[in-house]
């Protein structure tokens, strides 16, 4: 089970990120507190000194910085070389490389082919991915995936749960090394290891554990750290957002303030509503293209909901912060809070609401001062 869980989780946010839609032209924007907001095909930052990064593009290139803050960078492809970073680096993509880096904080990546290389060291390093390979130096190793490879030091524990694993010669594993696998790991003579345990997973064994107090353990850390990957998700989003709706982010949190009723009863009707509009319009010959697309429109505004309400609603909190900033503390908020089971789904349906019933009021106003401006 776990094992199709990375899997299918790095498949997910590849789709997810080959699914944005950034400009060819590079967008760039340093604000007063020295953050950098870029996107574009092509991002590419060289020998800077910055205080945050906020990338999301086709190819994304941090190289020779200092980062006072943390990195979070999403795209294809994404390379992060020889920066000092003070804080932790949030990286995801299809191809996800960190290679030569000091890194005070942690590293938490997800991806296709996830490599944290040699020269870098950082405090904890978290990573999923399908092939996955680690050479640096870190107190505490997590690393899910198809294939694993380790050639690092790390002054702590290793957990490694995947399907082929190899530890190379060289490693030093100070704290215990726990290996999770369908097959034994490979292990070098020269690895030096203090304390091995290995544990071979098949499904059933899956199934069972997760009623011991191990398993609960390993299932919330799991979904501790796949929480942490959906934040950095969900935020290059809700860069996107704020690079394209601005207006309508600001707008969507006045409705919120001034018209709750409407804002509110729009959304919960829409919410139920248009998915039977669409599939009954699906039903008729004629009719059935708009209710396709009426479909499509909803999907669509599904996706988009958590992200958007997290980036409009924390302007009613912080309405002089940088709407970026501000949008990365409200979508991490509701992410944080999705984790909690029930709860979770009903912040996800209030979220869709809240888009759906924006999007329906902002179309109702635009019809009555159409109206109004024609009886004029």
């Amino acid at each position: 089970m776990s094992k199709r869980f990375f899997a299918g989780f790095a498949a997910m946010l590849i789709a997810i990120l080959m699914c944005q839609t950034v400009s060819a032209e590079t967008d760039t924007t340093v604000d007063s507190a020295g953050n950098v907001f870029s996107s574009g095909d092509e991002v590419k930052f060289s020998d800077q000194s910055i205080f945050g990064a906020f990338t999301v593009g086709k190819e994304v290139e941090l190289e020779d910085s200092e980062v006072k803050g943390g990195i979070y960078a999403a795209g294809q492809s994404v390379s992060i070389d020889d920066c000092k970073v003070r804080e932790s680096v949030f990286a995801a993509g299809s191809d996800v490389s960190v290679t030569g880096c000091d890194i005070d904080g942690n590293v938490f990546a997800a991806g296709n082919n996830v490599s944290v290389s040699s020269g870098t060291e950082a405090n904890g390093i978290y990573i999923a991915g399908t092939n996955v390979e680690f050479y640096g130096v870190a107190k505490g190793l997590y690393a899910g995936g198809t294939n694993i490879t380790v050639d690092g030091v790390i002054d702590g524990d290793v957990t490694l749960d995947g399907q082929n694993v190899e530890i190379k010669d060289g490693t030093v594993i100070m704290g215990k090394l726990t290996v999770k696998s369908a097959n034994e790991p490979v292990i070098a003579d020269d690895a030096e290891i203090v304390d091995y345990e290995y544990e071979q997973v098949t499904d059933d064994d899956d199934d069972k554990s997760a009623f011991g107090a191990a398993g609960i353990a390993a299932a919330l850390f799991k979904k501790v750290t796949s929480g942490l990957y959906w934040i950095v998700a969900m935020a290059a989003f809700g860069m996107i957002l704020c690079w394209l709706f601005t207006e309508h982010l600001e707008t969507a949190a006045t409705f919120m303030k001034t018209r709750p009723g409407a804002m509110v009863g729009s959304g919960i009707i829409g919410w139920i509503a248009i998915p039977i509009v669409a599939i009954m319009l699906c039903c008729t010959y004629i009719l059935a293209p708009i209710g396709g697309m009426l479909l499509l429109a909803y999907v669509l505004l599904l996706c988009a909901g958590l992200a958007f309400a997290g980036a409009s609603l924390v302007r009613l909190f912080l309405p002089n912060m940088n709407i970026f900033l501000s949008a990365l503390i409200g979508i991490a908020a509701l992410e944080i809070v999705r984790l909690i089971p029930f709860i979770g789904m009903l912040v996800g349906i209030v979220a869709d609401m809240y888009l759906i019933g924006y999007v329906i009021q902002r179309l109702w106003i635009r019809r009555l001062k159409k109206n109004t401006s024609t009886a004029e």
